[in-house]
């Protein structure tokens, strides 16, 4: 038995919606970078605190 290939129209393009333009502009895209920038950053030094805190010799 073949395989079922969709048409072309079933995956359309994105940001072809206003909603999915509107979800793709510069800002919003700027923002989410922003953030994962600065969680990014965080999560990098929350690893090096803990890494630090487990290799401290015990007096």
């Amino acid at each position: 038995m073949p395989a079922f290939t969709p048409p072309p129209g079933a995956f359309p393009e994105p940001g072809e919606t206003a909603r999915q333009r509107q979800a793709l502009d510069e800002p919003a895209l700027k923002q989410v970078r922003d953030v994962s920038l600065g969680s990014g950053i965080a999560l990098v030094g929350l690893g090096l605190a803990f890494l630090a805190l487990r290799m401290r010799r015990p007096n």
